[in-house]
C-alpha cells in the first residue's frame, strides 16, 4: 500500500502533550520519503524543519484537511531507527514532548563547510601511563551493567585503556561520559595512540565543529567518543560500550531546562536498544549503584585497595563552645595548622559550596532543630518559621532549647569569605588564597600556605603537596534538608581522605554531631557500615531506592497568586490519586525560594510501586515542571 501520510515531529519545543503532526506526502515524494529524514513543513504560518517519525496509509485525524510536506532536506535518513525509539521512550519517561528530545539529537546544519579548530584540546601534551596494563576481560565480558569502585586514578585509566583496546579490536565504538569538562583532559592526555579515532563531543563546540564531530560519529570514523552528559545523544553507528565516569557525581543529572534527564538512566535505555555494555565507575559509589549491585542487577568489582589512610580526627564543636572557643577553628585544628606552617607544609581548609546553609543549634547541649516526621533539619525562613523541605512541617523559631531549655540558641553558617578573613587574622604571615566558583584562581599554588576552598578548588589542587585538610563545618553538608545529604557528606569526606592517601597526613573534621553514624563510619572509611545505616533510614522514610521520586515545580513572579495556583495542583493530585502506593507531600517553597526573580514551590511524590502508571501527570498544567528522578529536593 502507498504511504500517504507522514507523522512528523516539528523541530521546535512543544507542550508535553504534543508529539507529532500528520502531513500529506505529495505525489512527487511518494518514492523518496523515509522514516528518520529531515523535511520542511508549514507550521503555524512558518516553514520549519521536522523529522519523519512514521509513515501510514491514512490520517489518525479524520475529516481534517492536512497540510503537505514542502521539501525533503536530505534523501538519507538523518536519524537511525534506534534514535527514534529512544526519543519515544525518553519523552514518555521524562514527561516532555518528543520535539524536546529530538532537538538534543539534531545538530544545526552549517551553511558553509569551514571547519574551526577544537580550542579545548590545543597545545596538548600526551602522557604514558606508568606500570603494567590491567586485564579487563572480567569487566568487558559481563552481560549486565558493571559497577567498578577504584581507589586510585592510575588503575582507572589502565582499565579504560584496556577497554578501549578491546572495543577497537571489534571495530566498534566506545563512549566515555565524564561529569565536567576538566575531566575530559584527564582522560584524553593518555590517548595519544588513538588521536585520529577520537571525537570530543560537546554541546558548546562551535557550530561547524559540532557538525563535523556529529558526522564523524555517525559514519563510524570516530571510535572513541568523550564528552559530558549531552554526548549520550550522539548518532552512534556501532556502539559497543558506554562508560559513565564518576557515576555518583550530580552533574550527570540535567537540572534545567527540560528534559531533566539523568545520563545514567539514558545510558541503560540506550544499552538495551543497541545491545551495548555499560560500565559505571566511581571513587565513592552512590548508594543507588551499591543497592543495584547488592540486588545482583549490576555486577560489582573493587579495583585495588587503598594503600594508606590518613590520620582522621572528628572534632566536637560543642566541646569547643563549652571551652569558650567560638572561633571557626577548633583548638586542635589551630594547633595542627600552626605546626604545618612551621614545617612549610601546605594546608587546605574545606567548606561545602552551600556554605551559607543555616543550622538552628543549642550551644549548650548541641541540639539541632529537626523535623519530627522526617528527622531532617528544619530550615530557617525570614518569616521566623522553621520549615521542613520534605513534608512541609512548620514550627515557630524556638527561643529556648527544646532539649535542655537553654536560651543559648545559635543560627550558624560560615561562607568562604568569613573563613578567609578569620584565617588571615589568625595567621597574618601566611600566604592565603580563596578558591570557589565566584573567585577562581588560575595561578601556581605551590607557594601558597593555606588554600581555602569549596569543591570547585579540587581540580586545581596538587594533592601531593597538601599535608593537612581541615573541614570547617561538616554540618553544612550534613544538615542540608535533602534526603541525599548524608550520602553526599560521607562520599565527599571519603574523597578528601582518598586524595591524601598517606598515613603521615591528617584530616580534621569539625561537627556538632560527632556521634552520627556518618562520622562513625567515616572514621574508619567504613562504607558497609554507612550503607547499612543509611539504607535502614531510607526504608523507614520511603526514599530511593525504596521508591521512585517525582518532583513537581511551580514558579511564579507573584507570591500569593503562585501559592494559590500550586495549592490547586495539590488538590487536583489528591482528588485524582486514590492509590495508597503513592505518597503526596503538600507544596512548600524550595530551599532557595526564588530563582531568577520567580518564587518556586515543589510538590514531592513518592511512588512506592514502580509499576504504577503515572499517566495522570500528563494532565497537569503545562507550567508545572515535572522532574521524574531529582538528584535533590532542595
Amino acid at each position: 500500500m502507498i504511504k500517504k501520510i507522514a507523522q512528523i515531529i516539528p523541530l521546535i519545543r512543544l507542550k508535553r502533550d504534543l508529539n507529532y503532526f500528520n502531513y500529506n506526502i505529495p505525489q512527487e515524494f511518494q518514492n523518496q520519503i523515509k522514516i528518520g529524514q529531515i523535511v520542511e513543513i508549514p507550521f503555524r504560518n512558518k516553514i520549519i524543519k521536522g523529522v519523519v517519525l512514521n509513515l501510514s496509509e491514512k490520517s489518525e485525524t479524520k475529516n481534517l484537511e492536512l497540510k503537505s510536506i514542502h521539501k525533503i532536506i536530505d534523501p538519507l535518513p538523518f536519524l537511525f531507527d534506534w534514535q527514534l525509539k529512544l526519543i519515544s521512550d525518553l519523552a514518555n519517561y521524562y514527561f516532555v514532548s518528543m520535539s524536546v528530545i529530538v532537538k538534543m539529537m539534531i545538530p544545526e546544519i552549517p551553511q558553509k563547510a569551514r571547519l574551526s579548530q577544537n580550542k579545548f584540546l590545543q597545545d596538548f601534551d600526551f602522557l604514558n601511563i606508568p606500570g603494567a596494563a590491567i586485564d579487563v576481560d572480567q569487566y568487558y565480558g559481563v552481560s549486565k551493567p558493571v559497577l567498578l569502585e577504584y581507589s586510585n586514578f592510575e588503575d582507572k585509566i589502565k582499565i579504560y585503556l584496556g577497554l578501549i583496546e578491546k572495543v577497537l579490536k571489534q571495530k566498534k565504538q566506545i563512549l566515555i561520559i565524564v561529569p565536567v569538562l576538566a575531566d575530559i583532559k584527564k582522560i584524553y592526555q593518555y590517548l595519544g595512540d588513538y588521536q585520529n579515532e577520537i571525537s570530543v563531543f560537546l554541546n558548546d563546540l562551535p557550530k561547524n565543529r559540532y557538525w563535523f564531530e556529529w558526522l564523524k560519529i555517525k559514519k563510524g570514523q570516530a571510535k572513541i567518543i568523550i564528552g559530558t552528559r549531552s554526548a549520550i545523544f550522539a548518532p552512534f553507528k556501532n556502539l559497543d560500550l558506554i562508560i559513565i565516569d564518576e557515576e555518583d557525581n550530580e552533574n550527570h543529572k540535567q537540572e534545567e531546562p527540560n528534559p531533566r534527564y539523568n545520563v545514567k538512566t539514558v545510558a541503560l535505555k540506550l544499552s538495551h536498544l543497541l545491545k551495548s555494555k555499560v560500565i559505571f565507575t566511581a571513587l565513592t559509589p552512590s548508594l543507588t549503584a551499591l543497592n543495584n549491585a547488592e540486588k545482583k542487577e549490576w555486577q560489582y568489582f573493587e579495583i585495588g585497595k587503598l594503600e594508606a589512610i590518613p590520620q582522621i580526627s572528628i572534632i566536637d564543636r560543642q566541646l569547643e563552645f563549652k571551652k569558650g572557643n567560638y572561633s571557626i577553628f577548633s583548638q586542635e585544628l589551630l594547633a595542627k595548622m600552626e605546626l604545618a606552617l612551621k614545617d612549610k607544609k601546605q594546608i587546605f581548609i574545606f567548606l561545602n559550596r552551600k556554605g551559607l546553609a543555616t543550622l538552628i543549634t543549642c550551644r549548650d547541649c548541641g541540639y539541632v532543630g529537626a523535623c519530627p516526621n522526617c528527622k531532617l533539619p528544619l530550615t530557617y525562613h525570614a518569616s521566623k518559621e522553621l520549615i521542613c523541605h520534605h513534608c512541609g512541617y512548620k514550627q515557630d523559631l524556638f527561643l529556648f532549647c527544646p532539649k535542655c531549655q537553654s536560651p543559648n540558641i545559635k543560627i550558624t553558617g560560615s561562607g568562604t569569605e568569613k573563613v578567609e578573613l578569620e584565617t588571615k587574622n589568625l595567621f597574618p604571615q601566611a600566604k592565603v588564597i580563596k578558591i570557589d566558583i565566584t573567585t577562581p584562581f588560575k595561578e601556581e599554588l605551590k607557594n601558597i600556605d593555606i588554600i581555602i576552598g569549596t569543591q570547585f578548588a579540587f581540580e586545581q589542587i596538587d594533592w601531593q603537596k597538601i599535608n593537612l585538610i581541615g573541614v570547617v563545618n561538616a554540618d553544612t553538608l550534613f544538615y542540608l534538608p535533602d534526603y541525599r545529604s548524608l550520602e553526599k557528606t560521607f562520599n565527599l569526606l571519603n574523597k578528601l581522605a582518598l586524595f591524601l592517601n598517606d598515613t603521615k597526613k591528617e584530616l580534621l573534621v569539625q561537627t556538632f554531631s560527632p556521634d552520627n553514624y556518618v562520622f562513625k563510619a567515616f572514621k574508619n572509611l567504613g562504607l558497609k557500615l554507612f550503607y547499612k545505616n543509611e539504607m535502614e533510614e531510607r526504608k523507614i522514610l520511603n526514599y530511593p531506592p525504596y521508591c521512585r521520586l517525582i518532583k513537581l515545580i511551580y514558579q511564579s513572579i507573584e507570591f500569593n497568586g503562585g501559592q494559590s495556583e500550586v495549592n490547586k495542583v495539590y488538590k487536583f493530585l489528591k482528588a485524582t490519586i486514590k492509590n495508597d502506593k503513592i505518597i503526596i507531600n503538600p507544596p512548600i517553597l524550595t530551599y532557595t525560594q526564588q530563582v531568577r526573580g520567580r518564587f518556586r514551590w515543589l510538590i514531592v511524590l513518592k511512588i512506592l510501586d514502580k509499576n504504577i502508571s503515572l499517566d495522570f501527570l500528563k494532565n497537569l498544567p503545562e507550567d508545572v515542571i515535572i522532574d521524574p528522578e531529582p538528584e535533590s529536593l532542595l
